[in-house]
């Protein structure tokens, strides 16, 4: 049983305001579950809060399942269920939405991405833990979502850009999800040095500046963790997540060219 002396110890771990309460609020879903025995569901979670609260579980030995939608998934969530009850997609499907929005008329001038589509669902107001993965593909997006925002969107997502869009709700078994195939596409880039706010200032068309506003605000995650430093030395095959602008993978150091700086093949998923 997770008690207040052990809450405590694990909080006074966290120096990180935002962090501390994230762990506060799940420890308590932990302590209803185990206590209650009844369901408690935590919001969506990026790779490095998820691998934070996770260690934390293990530690504990606290029971829980992790729902993820494919092996693209950068986003998780944890259900706490008592043993009675069976885990299943109709079990997430409780909590769990996954919605369709296909373009009505496909646009061949600009392409629609992945941008596009996260800039039109969270210009709802819609808070970030309410939204999983979005995945693009052709004319198509698919947004995983809580059941709480679920009729909101649906509602009142009409247009994305100056497109419209038509919305539809699939299952969470769909194969159109569940085999779903992220395009990656690779791409060369002069870079001044392996830093992370030089990489990210080149694929994203940003100021250093602002990428560094953003980190330190808690937007960078490298492969599993959040990073607030803008001289985070880059490794090849690193995937690095910079929240509202995208995620890409750092693929090969092609050569260093004669003014010093460096060639990189970056691959970007849309």
């Amino acid at each position: 049983m997770i008690t207040k002396e052990i809450k405590s110890k694990i909080l006074d771990r966290f120096d990180n305001k935002e962090e501390k309460i994230l762990v506060s609020n799940i420890l308590d879903k932990a302590y209803r579950y185990e206590k209650l025995e009844k369901v408690e569901v935590t919001q969506f979670l990026n790779l490095n809060e998820y691998t934070i609260i996770s260690q934390i579980l293990d530690y504990l030995k606290v029971k829980y399942y992790t729902y993820i939608s494919n092996e693209y998934a950068d986003k998780k969530i944890i259900f706490f269920v008592p043993e009675y009850i069976t885990v299943d997609t109709k079990f997430y499907s409780n909590y769990i939405s996954c919605i369709k929005a296909t373009m009505s008329v496909f646009n061949t001038i600009k392409k629609i991405g992945h941008k596009d589509y996260m800039g039109s669902i969270y210009n709802l107001g819609i808070k970030s833990e309410n939204i999983g993965d979005i995945f693009v593909k052709g004319n198509s997006c698919y947004f995983i979502v809580l059941n709480q925002v679920k009729e909101y969107i649906l509602q009142n997502l009409t247009y994305v850009g100056r497109n419209k869009v038509l919305l539809d709700e699939i299952t969470l078994d769909n194969k159109e999800l569940t085999e779903f195939k992220v395009n990656i596409v690779d791409k060369d880039y002069v870079v001044p040095s392996l830093r992370v706010d030089a990489i990210c200032s080149s694929v994203f068309n940003l100021s250093r500046s602002q990428i560094k506003d953003k980190i330190v605000k808690g937007d960078l995650c490298i492969n599993d963790r959040i990073v607030y430093s803008s001289s985070e030395v880059i490794k090849i095959g690193d995937i690095i997540s910079f929240r509202k602008c995208g995620r890409i993978i750092v693929k090969e150091e092609i050569k260093t060219t004669k003014s010093g700086n460096t060639l990189l093949k970056i691959g970007k998923f849309n």
